[in-house]
């Protein structure tokens, strides 16, 4: 299998389903309501729909770079904001972030092997590299996710 396949793969994995660090982002968004979602737990915590929206820009930003654009990550663009906090807008919030992942998954499908050596941006990081950062930066912040939910729920 060539290694931009396993890398989709992976990249899969982490958001439906058998990742090996254990339940993927859509596991652990299951059940969540857009109340539990928008619920600051924490004081000074990110909810759980700032983290959807963290994870899907991040999708976004490494498909970007890795397509070549250079430009720098503004806090909005980081943690972009929840402005409605309606079921409809809760939805919309999944599907861009089911979108951002396939979207990633379909460019890295397409990335020729000899790329993933090369930078993805002037001086930055492999495409490899950013790469499997995505899967895992996903992952990262499922195990968050899954803590919010859990004080959420007892």
């Amino acid at each position: 299998m060539p290694e931009n396949s396993r890398i989709a793969d992976q990249l899969k994995r982490a958001f439906y389903g058998e990742a090996w660090s254990g339940p993927s982002v859509k596991e652990v968004l299951d059940g969540v309501t857009p109340q539990m979602a928008a619920r600051e737990v924490v004081r000074g915590v990110h909810s759980i729909w700032e983290l959807v929206h963290h994870i899907g820009a991040w999708v976004n930003i490494v498909r970007r770079r890795v397509n070549g654009e250079t430009f720098t990550v503004t806090e909005a663009m980081n943690f972009p904001p929840v402005t409605d906090t309606s079921v409809a807008a809760w939805q919309t919030s999944l599907q861009l972030l089911e979108a951002a992942e396939a979207q990633l998954r379909e460019a890295i499908l397409q990335l020729p092997e000899s790329r993933l050596d090369q930078p993805a941006v002037s001086g930055g990081d492999t495409v490899y590299v950013l790469l499997h950062g995505a899967v895992q930066h996903s992952l990262y912040h499922a195990g968050q996710i899954a803590l919010l939910k859990k004080t959420l729920l007892s």
